[in-house]
């Protein structure tokens, strides 16, 4: 098929995500996440260890060069092991061009993410992050950590909340076809959180038993599987799809992007409840996965700019 009819990334740039994916499933097992808020230390170097980090940077700077749609693939796979913000925005800031004149340098920085809120600028950072990569409207620049943050949350969301007033002077700066990159990678990661939400759904479904039958016999739990099998595969297609454009610089490639991360963050929010509705009660509990999926799915949206943001960029395009 040529490059022009592709609507999917190919097998090549699948098996590259697949070697990852095989790396990623023993590095970051699901256990991790009812230990501690954060990823730890260790964990970070075993992830730069294998290259995450340098995965989108050109080889010429020491990156494996990979493009879009490989970046997306991997991205995809570190949603399914609901890995921290952390993890995606030092990820993505890889992609910034440092500010002409600025003091430290990306390369190497661990990064904390941050959203504009109703509490000021919201950091969801690691403690020991060096920066934070803050969204704010449809820009999106890295600064140092800032001092004086106050507590907001520390346990609600699975990650460390503060807030500050302003975020200081930016180090780095993202232009328009990065904060593209940005987004296709969050669109990503909602995607793999639909996927594992339905993984493990359908596995309980398939596990328990009431009335001496599987749960996954019952009809209103097939609905439920099924309404989830289909809001994930759309999710993974229109990542793929958009992962492709960005790829290829078609002219709607950021059109195909914020339909991407609308799509996905649908997907990953209603799956995720109904992967809790699925579980019943032990689905609440604080020693069970599910409510953790919905807490990492809801927390990923609010830092894109949630899903009101992407809509009406869709309808500005569409309008124009």
């Amino acid at each position: 098929m040529s490059q022009a009819l592709r609507y999917h990334p190919c097998l090549e740039q699948r098996a590259i995500a697949d070697t990852f994916a095989e790396s990623l499933q023993a590095l970051l097992p699901f256990e991790r996440l009812h230990e501690a808020q954060c990823e730890p230390p260790a964990l970070w170097e075993r992830l730069d260890a294998i290259g995450l980090f340098a995965i989108g940077l050109d080889e010429d700077a020491g990156g494996a060069g990979l493009g879009a749609a490989e970046e997306a693939l991997i991205a995809m796979e570190l949603g399914r092991r609901l890995v921290s913000p952390s993890v995606i925005a030092t990820l993505g800031a890889g992609h910034a061009q440092a500010v002409p004149g600025a003091a430290a340098a990306i390369a190497g920085l661990r990064v904390g993410a941050a959203y504009r809120g109703a509490h000021g600028c919201v950091l969801v950072a690691d403690p020991d992050a060096d920066a934070i990569l803050l969204r704010d409207g449809g820009t999106a620049s890295v600064h140092p950590v800032p001092a004086g943050a106050r507590l907001l949350d520390d346990a609600l969301w699975l990650a460390p909340l503060q807030g500050v007033d302003a975020p200081g002077e930016a180090i780095a700066s993202f232009d328009r076809t990065a904060v593209v990159r940005l987004r296709l990678n969050d669109a990503a990661v909602l995607a793999g959180i639909a996927a594992t939400a339905l993984e493990l759904a359908v596995a309980y479904a398939l596990e328990r038993r009431q009335f001496g039958r599987q749960i996954g016999s019952f009809q209103a739990v097939k609905h439920h599987c099924a309404n989830m099998a289909i809001a994930a595969r759309n999710a993974r297609d229109q990542v793929g799809f958009a992962s492709v454009a960005v790829e290829q610089q078609r002219p709607d490639a950021a059109f195909q992007v914020d339909c991407a991360l609308l799509v996905a963050a649908n997907a990953a929010l209603r799956n995720a409840a109904l992967n809790i509705q699925v579980h019943g009660g032990i689905g609440f509990s604080e020693e069970a996965l599910p409510h953790v999926l919905l807490k990492r799915a809801r927390l990923l949206v609010a830092i894109t700019g949630g899903c009101e943001a992407a809509l009406e960029r869709i309808a500005s395009r569409e309008a124009a």
